[in-house]
């Protein structure tokens, strides 16, 4: 009897050891879930962190959540991100989780970032798959949050696959759900009332667009909009308040009204690069840029439209990036730069070959291919009228040619011309030549990270965006320390000054030897050398060279 007490007694204190664990696990999991909610305040870098603490957790649910939100965090941030690595996982995990209530929440919360993230990738159908499923967990659970939130979502993806009746018709039904519900939401009340009416303003402004540009869909954006606005029980965060000033931008933007239009603009970004979110900043960009444009203000529309190539580094197509490669052509059209127009069109060209490819997105892309083949048109007949004019300019110079004595003045000024210029590019390169030690390399290991270093140099791997001290060293298999040592002793320099030093006497040779690249824009040459930004580029290269790349330009074409 005694022995059966105390197995029993062991059985119980284990059973409740491992519950109360589970418990204690559950409630860390948890505390890092809601650590998503809280992005906007601690950075989206430290969220992926504890993101990634429950993705290597035990439990499936959580584990499910944490890669469905840092897939929506990446895709949103645009970062990279493996998509087939990310949709195995959650394909295992989902179907795993069983429907009840103590897993209602985290089903629902899932579904709604896995809509989310596709609706962000533009694929609205597969959007509204998941919507629909968190609709249904939202309902089992009685959730009445959960239900608007739901609902004001699947409106606006009614808004994404072009059934925009669906979409207002959806939002307005959301309204009165919240009516009729204002007790029970609290406080939710205008949290989720903003969040609708904002949809709801944005969904108007596509009806302009696609439905004739009818003036009174506008009136009923402005409306949701300023209703927000002027109603101080909503309370508006600085975040929420810039968000309302993007889509009131966005809107007078609709109206042709671009001075009230970046006014509201340029509020929300300073708000934006505040805070350094990304996502956000790419909108405002785009708009600005696009608006600036319509202003024929292109000095401002370039500086804009540059900022979202900064944003998107892995150059990753979407629709903005490239209407934004469709927008900076056609300034170079206006502005007489043939050869930046067909650089910038083939860029258009390109990503809008990648983005048409979704077939969601083919009915969107038809009026940029009738766009596309019109600039295309105009760039052509721009080429073929310079080069007309070119050819006019050549037979005149050939006519005069004729004469024995111009030949020969021709061949002499010719011979003298070279000679200078050899002069002009023997002084911007040997300014800051690589001068390795005269004395012998007797280190076996610094003659193998010399010979590294020629092959760098050789195969222009310096060019590559990638290029940087520790990928260097990995290339000629020594460490970061020991590279940079042996750069500054044979080549009296940092790595710094070497990679600058590599990538402008690179760039010189290109423009002394190519007249279509001289035609380049300063940002175009310095991308040519691996250079991303124009100030910096343009600084770098006074600095190594003693003139800017346009006295440097100058003095090649007046001389040749």
């Amino acid at each position: 009897m005694r022995k059966y007490y105390l197995t029993t007694t062991i059985l119980f204190t284990c059973f409740f050891m491992f519950t109360q664990n589970v418990k204690t696990q559950t409630k860390s999991l948890n505390t890092y879930k809601q650590k998503f909610n809280e992005r906007n305040r601690i950075g989206i870098d430290s969220v992926l962190i504890y993101m990634n603490k429950l993705i290597v957790s035990n439990n499936i649910p959580y584990k499910t959540y944490g890669y469905a939100a840092t897939e929506y965090l990446k895709t949103k941030e645009k970062k990279k991100v493996n998509q087939q690595l990310f949709q195995d996982s959650i394909n295992k995990y989902l179907p795993q989780i069983k429907v009840s209530s103590e897993n209602y929440t985290i089903l629902f919360d899932t579904y709604i970032l896995l809509g989310n993230t596709n609706k962000r990738r533009e694929k609205p159908e597969q959007a509204l798959r998941y919507y629909l499923k968190a609709e249904t967990i939202a309902n089992k659970a009685k959730d009445i949050v959960r239900i608007v939130k739901i609902q004001s979502n699947i409106g606006l993806i009614y808004q994404d696959i072009g059934a925009l009746n669906k979409s207002v018709s959806q939002l307005k039904k959301t309204l009165d759900f919240l009516e009729n519900h204002k007790n029970k939401l609290s406080e939710k009340y205008y949290q989720r009332r903003f969040k609708t009416l904002s949809n709801l303003g944005n969904v108007y402004n596509t009806f302009y667009q696609e439905k004739g540009g009818n003036e009174v869909y506008l009136d009923s954006s402005l409306h949701c909009f300023h209703s927000i606005l002027e109603d101080k029980k909503f309370k508006l965060s600085p975040y929420k308040k810039a968000t309302i000033d993007l889509c009131l931008g966005s809107t007078y933007s609709l109206q042709k009204k671009y001075t009230k239009a970046i006014g509201f603009f340029e509020k929300a970004l300073i708000y934006f690069k505040k805070e350094k979110t990304q996502a956000d900043l790419y909108k405002i960009y785009y708009n600005l840029g696009v608006s600036y444009f319509n202003s024929e203000n292109y000095d401002k529309a370039k500086e804009n439209l540059f900022q979202i190539f900064k944003i998107n580094k892995s150059g990753t197509p979407d629709t903005n990036l490239a209407n934004a490669y469709y927008y900076i052509c056609e300034m170079h059209m206006e502005e007489g730069h043939i050869d930046s127009a067909h650089y910038y069109l083939k860029k258009y060209k390109k990503s809008y070959s990648i983005v048409s490819k979704n077939e969601e997105l083919q009915q969107k892309t038809t009026t940029n291919l009738i766009q596309l083949n019109d600039l295309e048109k105009r760039v052509t007949k721009l080429s073929n009228k310079n080069e007309y004019y070119s050819a006019i300019i050549s037979f005149l110079i050939l006519l005069l040619a004729l004469s024995v004595f111009l030949i020969f003045r021709y061949n002499k000024e010719k011979k003298k011309t070279r000679q200078r210029l050899e002069e002009l590019l023997l002084s911007a390169t040997d300014k800051n030549k690589i001068e390795e030690n005269n004395t012998n390399i007797n280190d076996e290991q610094h003659q193998e990270i010399i010979k590294g270093l020629h092959k760098i140099e050789n195969n222009l791997y310096f060019l590559k965006e990638e290029f940087n001290l520790y990928n260097a060293a990995k290339k000629i298999g020594t460490n970061t320390t020991y590279l940079s040592k042996v750069i500054k002793t044979y080549k009296k320099m940092n790595f710094s000054e070497y990679t600058n030093h590599l990538r402008i006497n690179h760039i010189v040779k290109i423009l002394s030897t190519d007249k279509k690249v001289r035609a380049y824009t300063t940002q175009a040459i310095g991308e040519i050398g691996g250079y991303k930004n124009a100030k910096s580029f343009t600084r770098i290269f006074k600095k190594h060279t003693g003139i800017t790349p346009y006295q440097f330009i100058e003095k090649i074409d007046t001389e040749v």
